[in-house]
């Protein structure tokens, strides 16, 4: 890979609750130092130092995703909480743009240690489980930076556009600027490759990175650069290994007791933040519930109507919607996070379809998705060119990904902005509209990390 500008990432880069660098050794170390020698010594030290990666994905995209966007609203139970990310309070200072920096930089920061100390550790006779944490730590790497270029990269169609720094190697206090979009794509791609190459195909577990996650990642990642052929492949490889949910399986799916269309599942475990704390309290009331213009979009047939709303507790009728996505178990919201799921890939199917004018095709490829979820024969959509066919594309991703971490990227690919229901606005002054010119739809460099690094410049509007 291209060798990358050093720069320095302020904390989120240079801390670690694991590790100590040893850049700046004293003389005679504390005794409980950790050195990447002594503190990885053995594939079981590896598959601690990948677990620990793993756990540093959070809710942060989720909660950006629903509460920024027009798919909530101020819930019954609400003393304030969200108000400002509700209200389009956008600026470098603002948490959940740190939170986002910090937890994937970290994550990246995390894989990078796991990949630096594995040529140091002994796995004679564990040669394909090493080689699969390995390839793992590369897949995260790679995960983490996409992540970051889709929140903080304000084209993702220019190459020579600005993105965000690619780090290939452990940092500490490195100094350096942003990199390109194409050496960001670049430095993804070479970590996939890389993963692909080690990964062990006969584990098939999707609380873990597999084959099928790097292939879903890679259409994901087409459908974002505009690759919509090389999209429209790596999406039909997924579909014919993954089954569409039915009613009874979607449910259950996201109670965490079907995988049936799950390709990649981030595990939360007792002590995590699970997804149902976005908008609820621990006892369960709502300070952020479903918005009026998602509602109205729902059909009481379609199986998403009562896995996205809590109707048993919702009152349509006195502008009560609360949400239901990730129940969990009891108070706990603790249902794993759907990171990749098959249904994704039907819609980044129907959408490379629609680009290359192949608009039936397109169609069928709606309407299978559709019957799934209806549990009954569908009608064919009929949009005739391609504004439609992106027009109802889009608006069935709104509905089948919805508080799932889509909407906001959605709204930029799209490039309409949005306007929320006059009943979603209430006394929300000047936050009822995000045009698409809006420089808020990207996310500001940190305050903190611009004002650790002169290198680093912000992005347009901030």
């Amino acid at each position: 890979m291209k060798a990358i500008k050093k720069i320095f990432l302020g904390l989120a880069l240079a801390s670690s609750t694991l590790f100590i660098s040893c850049d700046e050794q004293l003389e005679i170390l504390p005794n409980d130092s950790l050195l990447p020698e002594t503190a990885f010594q053995s594939v079981e030290d590896l598959q601690n130092g990948l677990n620990a990666t793993y756990a540093q994905y959070n809710n942060s995209t989720i909660t950006l995703n629903s509460i920024f966007t027009d798919n909530t609203k101020v819930g019954i139970d609400n003393g304030g909480q969200q108000l400002p990310l509700h209200t389009f309070v956008m600026n470098p200072n603002t948490g959940i743009a740190q939170t986002i920096w910090i937890t994937r930089y970290r994550m990246i920061n995390y894989a990078s240690r796991v990949i630096q100390a594995f040529p140091g550790v002994d796995a004679a006779g564990q040669e394909t489980a090493a080689n699969h944490i390995l390839g793992q730590a590369y897949a995260l790497r790679a995960f983490g930076h996409f992540e970051l270029f889709q929140y903080y990269t304000p084209d993702y169609l220019d190459p020579n556009g600005v993105s965000v720094p690619a780090v290939d190697f452990v940092v500490s206090t490195e100094n350096l600027a942003r990199n390109t979009v194409s050496e960001v794509l670049t430095a993804i791609d070479a970590d996939l490759t890389r993963a692909a190459g080690l990964l062990d195909n006969s584990q098939t577990n999707n609380r873990f990175i597999t084959a099928d996650f790097i292939t879903a990642l890679r259409a994901r990642i087409a459908l974002f650069t505009g690759e919509y052929t090389t999209a429209l492949s790596l999406a039909n490889q997924l579909i014919a290994k993954y089954p569409l949910a039915d009613q009874a399986q979607y449910r259950a799916m996201f109670l965490d007791q079907d995988d049936t269309e799950v390709i990649f599942s981030a595990a939360r475990v007792p002590g995590d933040a699970g997804p149902g704390f976005i908008w609820h309290f621990a006892g369960g009331g709502p300070f952020i519930e479903m918005s009026n213009s998602l509602f109205d979009q729902l059909d009481p047939t379609d199986i998403r109507y009562s896995t996205n709303l809590n109707v048993a507790d919702s009152d349509p009728g006195a502008n009560l919607h609360l949400i239901n996505k990730y129940p969990g178990t009891a108070q706990e919201f603790l249902a794993n996070i759907k990171v990749f799921r098959v249904s994704e890939m039907h819609l980044i199917k129907a959408e490379a379809e629609a680009r290359a004018g192949n608009y039936t095709a397109s169609q069928m490829t709606v309407k299978a998705l559709r019957d799934a979820r209806f549990g009954s024969a569908t009608a064919q959509p009929t949009y005739v060119n391609l504004n439609d066919a992106l027009s109802f594309i889009f608006g069935e991703r709104r509905i089948e990904l919805c508080f799932e971490g889509h909407r906001l990227l959605d709204i930029r690919r799209q490039g309409n902005g949005f306007t929320r229901d006059a009943a979603d606005c209430g006394n929300l002054d000047n936050a009822c509209t995000l045009a698409s010119s809006d420089p808020r739809l990207v996310l500001p460099i940190p305050a903190s990390e611009i004002n650790a690094n002169s290198n680093l410049t912000q992005n347009p509007g901030y």
